[in-house]
């Protein structure tokens, strides 16, 4: 049996009209490696779902779908192997170490950029959606896969090098940061520049953040800045 290919141009020209967006999407896309996903935020799972799967159909291959609420799986399947798995958001994962706004959802599905594969368009997020996307990945995941340093490579070379401005991902990772409420066994001073500071301390200290583009100080003067505002 020769190896599956799906047609993802075919697929994507049918999602044009819908509001979707791609979450770090490989710079070889539209190729892929087996096994690989495609994780796509999007209004409506369902009928975004009714679309890929319509499409399938007429390629022939054999689909197994996962339903979860607000979480869609559709796995093209190879033997008893999954050969490319399309993971549809219909709100924002359920991170465990950082907490984001849920309004952060629909700022990232309506602001896209479109990414040009080959003739395969498809609708990616914008540079600073990007980057604050890929600071979460690296801040949710790094203590389980050290190889999720990849992301802090691909900030730092943004903001170094594609002219995106360190400030403009700050200010917005800010804006939709939800700060937890600080519970210790000593009095805890009702400040919140206190509970700010101290949370965006935790938030920053795991990242190599001497951002080599600003330097340690620059960047811990910058955060204090965005904190007193």
């Amino acid at each position: 049996m020769p190896d599956i290919k799906i047609d993802l141009k075919a697929i994507f020209e049918k999602l044009e009209d819908k509001p979707y967006c791609i979450i770090k999407l490989s710079n070889d896309f539209p190729t892929y490696e087996k096994g690989s996903d495609l994780d796509i935020f999007c209004y409506d799972i369902d009928d975004v779902a009714r679309i890929i799967l319509g499409c399938l159909q007429s390629q022939n291959v054999s689909v197994k779908i996962i339903k979860m609420p607000q979480q869609l799986y559709i796995d093209i399947m190879e033997g008893g192997n999954i050969n490319l798995r399309f993971d549809l958001y219909g709100s924002l994962p359920s991170y465990k170490n950082v907490m984001i706004k849920e309004s952060f959802f629909p700022s990232v599905v309506e602001n896209t950029i479109e990414f040009d594969g080959g003739g395969c368009l498809v609708k990616v997020p914008n540079e600073v959606n990007e980057c604050i996307l890929r600071y979460i990945e690296y801040h949710e995941c790094y203590a389980q896969r050290p190889d999720k340093i990849k992301h802090i490579d691909y900030l730092l070379e943004k903001t170094e090098n594609s002219g995106v401005g360190l400030n403009v991902v700050l200010d917005k990772l800010h804006y939709y940061i939800q700060l937890p409420m600080v519970k210790e066994n000593r009095l805890v001073t009702s400040n919140s520049f206190y509970r700010r500071t101290s949370y965006f301390f935790e938030l920053f200290k795991k990242i190599p953040i001497v951002f080599r583009a600003k330097g340690l100080k620059e960047t811990l003067i910058l955060i204090y800045k965005k904190i007193k505002k």
